[in-house]
């Protein structure tokens, strides 16, 4: 899924528009609806991102499965939260995170990894953890596919047939799929340097598409959520 992520989002409707616009419109409001407590803002948000979602089509499986597995991770780390602090509170926490969800899904369908990287590695001091950052993306795709190869490969042999078999052969592949990914970082690490790495990593000067407008209506927006947190917080349902 990882690879079908990253090549998506190079043949995106908005690849081409400047991250900066994207990082505004779907980064704030996760950090806003950190701040809300109120379900009405937060379902207001929600829809908006997925009528963003159905403008800009993207892949929809991959933004439900996304949001839903964040939502449900939220909701069974927060079942605690309703003994201490009641259904409301646990409820707001499960739709911020599906918000979450949505906001991160349309900035990973848009947004190729390349060209955060690229504005990024033009500071100095931001230019060494943008190396590390490329290499672990190439390190992350051949995790990946270690992955899809070892699960494939044990699932035709009936290794997840049983409850006790999944269990079992899930700490079976996450060993081995620690030790082949060490030997896979030698063999990439021996690679990059009989190749005479010069210690950077290159990166391809791109030109993207940058609104005035269309950043001012971002903001708009952003404006008009935190407007509506401070006004309508203390209204919970």
């Amino acid at each position: 899924m990882l690879k079908l992520i990253m090549a998506l989002s190079k043949r995106n409707r908005i690849t081409n528009v400047h991250p900066i616009e994207k990082i505004f419109l779907s980064i704030m409001p996760i950090i806003i609806m950190g701040f809300v407590k109120n379900p009405i803002i937060i379902i207001g948000n929600i829809l908006f991102f997925v009528g963003l979602h159905l403008f800009l089509r993207n892949n929809m499986k991959i933004v439900t499965k996304f949001s839903l597995e964040i939502a449900l991770f939220a909701a069974f780390s927060s079942i605690t939260f309703v003994f201490d602090y009641g259904f409301k509170y646990t409820g707001v926490i499960v739709l911020r995170s599906l918000s979450a969800g949505l906001c991160l899904s349309l900035f990973s369908l848009t947004t190729p990894i390349d060209q955060v990287l690229y504005l990024l590695s033009k500071s100095n001091w931001l230019r060494d953890i943008c190396d590390i950052a490329k290499s672990m993306e190439r390190f992350l795709v051949l995790i990946n596919e270690e992955y899809s190869i070892m699960y494939c490969s044990m699932k035709s042999r009936g290794g997840f047939d049983s409850f006790s078999s999944k269990i079992k052969n899930t700490g079976k592949m996450a060993a081995l799929l620690f030790i082949n990914t060490m030997d896979r970082w030698k063999n990439i690490s021996d690679g990059i340097n009989s190749r005479c790495y010069r210690g950077y990593m290159p990166y391809i000067s791109e030109s993207f598409d940058y609104s005035n407008t269309r950043l001012v209506l971002i903001l708009l927006y952003n404006a008009i959520i935190v407007l509506c947190a401070i006004f309508f917080n203390k209204l919970l349902f």
